[in-house]
């Protein structure tokens, strides 16, 4: 049977958008009273309910934005360049750069930590409840000097092409002001985006308005659900469901990549396939290494650090990562001295996630298998070893 995105006028309570939309991994819709309370939908929007591009010029033009053009395709995303945000709007101001697309601002993260930090609009959201048990961005905000929290800024039309989120993790997105159109693809039907020989390296199609059909012969076979967003909405993309968002006014969204319990063994299965997608690319380069000279424990050390490189230029984090990040989502449900960024972001209250027995056995399936895998990361991933040991301890305890 089709899956359908549900809509809902009032938020679900926590266990509601536990057993009705994470452990099913479908989508849902969640009407403007979830962010009713968000200074940014009171200051970003004018009388009229469009975008308040004076105020908002006048609070961040002076910030660097990551912008994407749109009408230039690279590879399978898009053209991307730093400007000022002011010099941005100024384009659009004056009816220019209507492909431009600003993406991926960490504006959350500069307004807490930079100029903005004693500012009267600092604060210009809040994580709703129901989304609050983010082990990606706990882990980022208290030992890195990057998140997975975005504003995302774009006229009528710009567009983010079709793609899965970063390890199959969760995404929600809000509609500050405007509306988008999302193409949303259930995990079951991710072999029909594919090109034709292209399987093995997940190539899908780059925009589901334009597919040649002699290049992605099964795509005509894929139903997406096309999900329409208005001003005030937020809509939660499950984990690995591939989707393409168009904005059909000019937009602001604010959206969080984020991972729980729920979705770990989908994040787990997606880095090991990640893992040999690069081992078998480089098959070449640990040949080479295998017939120098120099002993089997240090060229096998020497590839294990080759492949976890590439693995992490390619989706921004690796093994030791994703080991680091569930040991401190593990120390903060068992009450374990633990570092944290109040600031950036808060302890989640353990009423908002999953009962502490299905946290461990999640984690625990995921532990169980990595250390019975045919790999040499545990050897020869620095620290790792050590990680490892802290969670099996956590387990245990």
């Amino acid at each position: 049977m089709q899956a359908k995105c549900g809509r809902l006028d009032t938020p679900p309570s926590y266990s509601e958008f536990l057993e009705n939309y994470l452990l099913p991994n479908l989508p849902v819709v969640i009407g403007p009273s979830l962010i009713a309370s968000w200074q940014a939908y009171a200051r970003w929007r004018s009388d009229e309910g469009t975008i308040a591009w004076g105020k908002i010029k006048a609070d961040y033009g002076h910030l660097d934005v990551t912008v994407a053009d749109c009408a230039t395709r690279d590879f399978s995303d898009q053209r991307r360049e730093k400007m000022l945000f002011r010099d941005v709007v100024s384009l659009w101001e004056t009816g220019q750069g209507q492909s431009l697309y600003v993406k991926d601002w960490h504006l959350a993260r500069t307004s807490a930590t930079g100029a903005f930090q004693t500012s009267s609009h600092s604060e210009f959201y809040v994580t709703p409840d129901v989304f609050r048990d983010d082990w990606m961005n706990a882990y980022y905000s208290a030992h890195t000097d990057d998140d997975f929290r975005f504003v995302y800024v774009g006229t009528m039309g710009t567009f983010t092409p079709l793609h899965r989120d970063v390890y199959t993790s969760y995404s929600w997105s809000t509609n500050v002001c405007g509306r988008k159109r999302w193409w949303l693809f259930p995990p079951e039907q991710t072999p029909l985006l594919f090109r034709r020989g292209g399987e093995a390296h997940e190539e899908t199609a780059f925009d589901v308005r334009d597919v040649d059909p002699q290049t992605y012969p099964s795509f005509s076979q894929a139903r997406p659900i096309v999900v329409e967003q208005n001003t005030g909405e937020t809509i939660f993309v499950p984990s690995g469901w591939y989707h393409q968002v168009e904005n059909l006014t000019d937009c602001i969204s604010i959206n969080h990549n984020w991972c729980n319990a729920v979705n770990l063994p989908s994040l787990y299965a997606s880095i090991c396939a990640k893992v040999d997608e690069v081992e078998c690319a480089l098959e070449d380069v640990q040949e080479l290494l295998s017939q120098g000279d120099a002993p089997e424990t240090q060229w096998q050390q020497e590839w294990v650090a080759i492949v976890q490189d590439v693995v992490e230029k390619d989706a921004g984090w690796n093994w030791a990562t994703f080991w680091r990040m569930i040991r401190h989502a593990l120390r903060l449900a068992t009450g374990k001295p633990c570092t944290i960024d109040e600031t950036l972001w808060p302890r989640t209250p353990l009423e908002l996630t999953p009962p502490l027995a299905f946290v461990k056995t999640r984690i625990a399936a995921c532990y169980e298998d990595f250390m019975i895998r045919c790999r040499l990361e545990v050897s020869y991933v620095p620290g790792l070893e050590e990680i490892l040991l802290d969670v099996k301890i956590l387990l245990e305890n």
